[in-house]
């Protein structure tokens, strides 16, 4: 939609100054008017609000004739144009929300990695094959149904992707207003302990020779035993080649997950780090392509390991509290901080911000007791 026009004080008279493709146009609305009189500001509103609809429309008459004649005629004008645009609005707000969603897709795939593409943008907006009427006038009704049928985290998670495609479509001239506006933030997801929770450098030892001395997991113990040395995404690790490596300088350039490789990262298109003794020690071994290859040496199907070898070893220590491996990272990011490192070169070292390794990653000392 245009700009709105509005009457401007003119010494003392009214105008009417706005640009149409380009070019700057200006008309006195009421011959004679006064920019004191209620009346006559009211008349000159009305004449700005006919330029306005019939620039939406598509309509607008570039010589200014038709905003010129008597105001019989304006007005009939006027009346015409506001009931076009009645039902222009009208239209919009009957825009199917399964076909925004797509164009919206569309414009940002560009810009998405895969697995975002895939997972944040497709499997989980599957709902909107599901529902009844998704029309947007219908926004309450599909806020209630995604609350009753996903988890409060996906809900919102829902919420802002709709949110955020609607306003690409109010800025995209596709709809009049976002109904979506608001929405994820009357969602409370609670998060408990869980979230951060990390290992104790006890348990971290334990985990990792409970991988390294396993007849079934023992293959998967260099890859648990890096993932706590570097604090790195699994999703970085298992589609690592010896060609990252160089001495003890290795570059994350690549991402494996949901069955898709990415050729960039998460959150930036590659990061080398320096390795440790110890997770130089992990990736010391002989395979052909790939530094952490599964049994079958092809890259590792991290939903299988997350589901059978990492419970089936975190088992053998049942005086360890299940967490699930996500926590090797937040593991390497408390150490860390904890040990006095500091945050800016822990942030940089694991691919993320100090504020969101603060928020996200750092958990607190279970064995901390004041002086």
């Amino acid at each position: 939609m245009p700009r709105q026009i509005n009457p401007r004080d003119n010494n003392g008279g009214i105008l009417l100054r706005w640009s149409f493709k380009g070019k700057s146009y200006s008309l006195t609305p009421v011959p004679g008017g006064r920019f004191d009189s209620a009346i006559d500001i009211k008349r000159a509103q009305s004449v700005a609000n006919l330029i306005s609809a019939d620039i939406a429309m598509g309509q607008f008459d570039q010589t200014l004739a038709k905003y010129g004649g008597s105001l019989h005629k304006t007005q009939l004008a006027i009346d015409d144009a506001q009931e076009r645009l009645k039902q222009l609005r009208q239209q919009r707000s009957e825009a199917d929300l399964r076909e925004l969603w797509e164009k919206y897709k569309a414009f940002k795939a560009p810009q998405l990695a895969p697995t975002t593409l895939k997972i944040d943008y497709g499997r989980r907006m599957n709902f909107l094959g599901k529902l009844e009427d998704s029309r947007l006038s219908q926004a309450i009704t599909i806020r209630d149904w995604i609350v009753a049928n996903t988890t409060t985290e996906q809900a919102k998670k829902i919420l802002q992707n709709l949110n955020a495609c609607c306003e690409w479509a109010v800025k995209s001239e596709l709809i009049e207003l976002n109904p979506f506006v608001g929405m994820a933030g009357q969602i409370h997801v609670k998060h408990d302990e869980e979230d951060i929770n990390p290992f104790n450098p006890l348990e971290k030892e334990a985990i990792i020779q409970g991988f390294y001395s396993s007849p079934h997991y023992g293959h998967y113990g260099r890859l648990v035993d890096f993932l706590f040395a570097t604090g790195c995404r699994p999703s970085e690790a298992i589609p690592l080649e010896w060609g990252d490596l160089r001495g003890n300088k290795l570059t994350f350039q690549r991402t494996y997950s949901d069955g898709v490789l990415s050729p960039r990262l998460k959150t930036q298109k590659k990061r080398t780090i320096i390795l440790n003794e110890r997770a130089i020690a992990a990736v010391s071994f002989d395979s052909d392509h790939y530094i952490f290859p599964s049994p079958e040496g092809k890259l590792i199907d991290w939903h299988n390991f997350a589901n059978r070898a990492w419970p089936n070893v975190l088992g053998l220590f049942p005086e360890i509290e299940y967490r699930n491996p996500k926590q090797t990272r937040h593991t390497f990011i408390t150490e860390r901080i904890l040990a006095g490192d500091s945050p800016a070169d822990v942030s940089r070292y694991v691919g993320n911000s100090p504020g969101t390794i603060y928020k996200n990653y750092l958990g607190a000392s279970r064995s901390y007791s004041p002086d």
